[in-house]
């Protein structure tokens, strides 16, 4: 069954509905890769008819929340990207704090919390007296609850040594649970990156990851352009490891390292 199984009405039927009950707009992703998500979760159900599956997602809550993560991209693991952690840690975060004692951190598509969580324990580990917060935000609202849960499966945590593990988890049958002391330096919240406003200049750090490789160009220039808003002069942003921004200084970054930019 081909892309074309879906008629353009109800796919704009369904674009609309998405719209109206979880505020994304499909249009500003790239339209061949929503699409087949779309059809493939729509099909995996039995339903090839967009219509008749947006009429089971309303009837079946867990089902909606499903759907969602599938096209929201929630998969995510602690320190994703080792490397760049650890440039993170030993010479971007250390560089930071050089200008200033009260760090602001931004986790701008937090998923189900494991990036920000693995920011809180570098800074619990290096800097437990340094004054930071971490604002992490995502437009999945049964995604953050996850991360508010702080409950992960062992195939989240694959880049936790077992130190980490001893200090900052605790076992919970065949999971593991994030310690209160992490979890207090995380504050959690909804947010649509490509709708909702930003505060200006406030953030030191801003890690927005494996998002803009989805949108259409328009729309990722628009959100880096937002985003370098968001940041101080100075600050720092955290991209993907297949992410780019093509012509920095026109967006008004240099480049700090692989998948660093800085505000210039």
């Amino acid at each position: 069954m081909g892309e074309s199984s879906f008629s353009e009405v109800d796919y704009r039927y369904f674009r609309k509905k998405v719209l109206e009950r979880a505020g994304i707009d499909l249009d500003a992703y790239k339209p061949r890769q929503m699409r087949r998500r779309i059809r493939q979760l729509s099909e995996k159900m039995g339903y090839a008819s967009l219509r008749k599956y947006w009429r089971f997602l309303e009837k079946n809550p867990s089902e909606y929340e499903r759907f969602l993560d599938y096209i929201t991209i929630n998969f995510s693991e602690f320190f994703r990207d080792p490397d760049r952690f650890r440039e993170l840690e030993g010479r971007i975060i250390p560089e930071l704090l050089k200008k200033t004692s009260n760090l602001r951190i931004w986790s701008a598509a937090c998923a189900t919390g494991e990036e920000p969580y693995s920011l809180a324990i570098i800074l619990e580990e290096r800097y437990p007296k340094v004054s930071c917060r971490i604002l992490a935000t995502d437009i999945d609202e049964a995604a953050l609850r996850k991360a508010e849960d702080g409950l992960y499966e062992e195939m989240h945590l694959r880049n936790v040594s077992l130190k980490r593990l001893n200090r900052h988890f605790t076992k919970e049958g065949d999971k593991f649970k994030i310690k209160d002391e992490i979890k207090r330096r995380v504050k959690f919240k909804k947010m649509n990156l490509l709708e909702d406003d930003f505060p200006r200049e406030f953030f030191h750090l801003i890690l927005c990851r494996n998002v803009i490789i989805y949108l259409e160009d328009e729309v990722k220039d628009a959100l880096i352009a937002k985003l370098h808003a968001a940041l101080k002069k100075d600050g720092i942003l955290f991209l993907g490891g297949t992410e780019k921004i093509l012509s920095p200084q026109e967006s008004g970054f240099k480049p700090a390292g692989a998948c660093f930019y800085q505000k210039i």
